[in-house]
């Protein structure tokens, strides 16, 4: 590690294998809910309008994604020439693409480029860190980085999450760079806002970035005591160059921008004032409950959820470094450098996470940018106990243990990091318990034992993000009827053979309580549990042949969502003949009638006739 330490090159080509070699291996093994017709989707109409000259279909979302898309149409090409220039012509290629549903086999070059882009921010945080993270915080920050279970899970799916984190993060630590000596160098300004203009390309929330700069860069001025008038030149002069250099990038990659620059402005502004006040339209979960916003608190648990016991102890030793003198390593220049890197870290951190506070949307991933800067913090706290170390290995032992430990805890969740849940707060099982769980992992396991199914081809089954199931299931994966979705309806699940029952549905209670008690009142066939939480339940079905499309409801007792017809020999008919005894099977969801007032049913015919009536239905087993 010496002789590392003293070849900087030989140390970051290491730091970027490390990281590489923990996201390579198997990136086909399972697929997120936002990939397959989100992003996916969207980088094969990026690409097929890069190729065909039309700026205007690079537009798709107001996310902006821009830098996502880049991601998956680079995959797409590569896969493009792995395939050997099939259909002809690029658009060719893409119009046959296998999209929906999406092939497996495809995955990890559609991945790598994120894989590539996430690996390299261990090398540049420990090239860039060095001048105010020190050596040893700088090595130990880019390595717990490359070790980070949250980041390394969202670094292996073609999303915007890793991306705009790694970002922001490097734009943050340029910037470190350029304000640490009274020579401000603009050289690593003009790269932050280089960074800061990718990041506004991936996610709206990273704007937050030019009020972090302009706050920091105004404190920074003001700490070096010069006049009024100068502080305000130098800041206007600052931020202009760093305003400059990111609203260059952000037209330049964004051939949107060329012909409807304001047009795309409204767009992601409009977008950002919307989803700021609402809150999932699906719900969320927390702390035991179904509810539409998890609230204020909701950030700070995940980030301790999502972060490792390692993480916490360095947090630990760097607030008792800032605190207690015997801490504080060097003295004089040294030292002021150290605290005012970590205060800046913190308060870059903090002000993240009260922006996406706000936010009516909430989702675990949306704090990920916050992470890297608490890591940084957690190896600065390392740094400062090594210090103290005098014996060199000693202090070796210091980081190397932390090291080891790190991996010891993140490495048995390959390939589904996204498993991980901080083992001091009782892991994957209290997590489930108070934070909404599961994003697609573990459906590739239910696709696979009802495969082995003898007749597994000819199967029905709905799951829970059918489009991440579907993908690899030799049967039918059924997502809707008519109009009829299983995020909304239980006539889906009735109709099938088979429900896959999904984590963060039960959490949530979709498509509602009585379609999930229905279902979840009898043993299921079989249970995906990955480091101790239970990701979906296969439960048989009643393969309901006959569903009703639309509402067919008593409204505020119950709704009609189906039936089943059968002769007295138990077989399926469409029709009854006089003097003939047949069988009818009536599915309901009953929605506040109560059992107490059962339900009548007669039968009438085509005239209006009343034929026959039924015994009364009660709610002995309601769905």
């Amino acid at each position: 590690m010496t002789h590392l330490l003293r070849r900087p090159v030989l140390l970051e080509v290491a730091l970027f294998l490390a990281a590489l070699s923990l996201r390579l291996p198997g990136l086909d093994v399972f697929l997120t809910a936002d990939e397959p017709k989100a992003w996916f989707g969207r980088s094969i109409q990026f690409l097929a309008a890069l190729a065909q000259g039309d700026w205007a279909a690079t537009f798709d979302s107001p996310a902006p994604g821009v830098t996502t898309m880049w991601s998956g149409a680079l995959g797409l090409l590569l896969e493009y020439l792995r395939q050997g220039l099939p259909g002809g012509d690029l658009p060719a290629f893409l119009a046959h693409v296998p999209f929906d549903p999406l092939s497996p086999s495809i995955l990890p070059l559609i991945r790598l480029p994120i894989v590539l882009v996430t690996a390299l921010a261990a090398p540049l945080t420990y090239r860039w860190g060095r001048s105010f993270l020190g050596q040893p915080g700088a090595v130990l920050a880019a390595l717990l980085l490359a070790f980070d279970p949250f980041l390394l899970a969202l670094s292996r799916v073609l999303g915007h999450d890793a991306l705009v984190a790694v970002f922001m993060w490097l734009s943050v630590v340029a910037f470190l760079c350029a304000i640490q000596t009274d020579r401000f160098d603009r050289r690593f300004l003009l790269g932050s806002g280089l960074l800061a203009g990718l990041a506004f390309l991936t996610k709206y929330p990273s704007l937050v970035l030019g009020v972090f700069v302009g706050l920091t860069l105004l404190a920074v001025r003001v700490s070096w005591r010069q006049s009024a008038r100068q502080v305000a030149g130098a800041w206007v002069a600052d931020m202009l160059v760093w305003g400059a250099a990111a609203g260059l990038i952000f037209v330049v990659l964004w051939p949107a921008m060329w012909i409807d620059p304001l047009g795309r402005v409204i767009a992601i502004v409009s977008d950002a004032v919307r989803a700021s006040g609402s809150p999932h339209p699906k719900g969320s979960f927390f702390i035991g409950q179904p509810v539409p916003d998890p609230g204020a608190g909701f950030y700070a648990l995940v980030a301790l959820f999502r972060t490792t016991p390692l993480v916490w102890l360095g947090w630990l030793l760097a607030a008792m470094s800032l605190i207690s003198r015997r801490w504080q390593g060097d003295a004089g220049e040294g030292r002021r450098r150290w605290q005012r890197a970590a205060l800046i870290l913190l308060a870059y951190a903090l002000l993240y996470g009260l922006l996406v506070t706000f936010g009516g949307k909430k989702q675990d991933r949306y704090i990920l940018p916050a992470i890297p800067a608490l890591v940084a913090l957690a190896a600065l706290g390392y740094a400062q106990l090594s210090s103290l170390v005098r014996r060199a290995a000693l202090r070796w032992g210091v980081w190397v243990g932390v090291i080891a430990l790190q991996a010891v805890v993140v490495l048995p969740h390959w390939p589904y990091y996204f498993t991980y849940y901080n083992p001091v707060l009782g892991g994957g099982p209290a997590a489930v318990q108070t934070l909404m769980v599961g994003w697609g992992e573990g459906l590739d396991r239910a696709a696979a034992w009802l495969n082995d199914l003898p007749n597994a081809v000819d199967l029905r089954v709905v799951s829970w993000y059918s489009t991440t199931f579907e993908p690899f299931f030799k049967g039918q994966a059924i997502y809707k009827l008519e109009e009829e979705k299983i995020s909304r309806s239980p006539k889906p699940g009735l109709a099938a053979d088979y429900v896959v029952l999904y984590v963060n549905q039960v959490q949530r209670e979709l498509p509602s309580a009585g379609a999930l008690q229905f279902f979840r009142a009898s043993t299921p066939a079989f249970t995906v549990t990955l480091h101790g939480i239970d990701y979906a339940w296969i439960y048989p079905s009643v393969a309901m042949p006959h569903v009703f499309a639309g509402d067919l409801r008593l409204v505020g007792q119950a709704e009609l969502l189906g039936y089943d017809l059968r002769n007295g020999d138990g077989q399926p008919v469409t029709s009854i003949e006089p003097d003939t005894v047949a069988y009818l099977t009536l599915y309901w969801e009953w929605q506040g009638k109560s059992s107490d007032d059962p339900i009548r049913v007669s039968l009438v015919d085509e005239a209006g006739k009343t034929r026959g009536w039924g015994n009364h239905i009660r709610t002995e087993a309601p769905l």
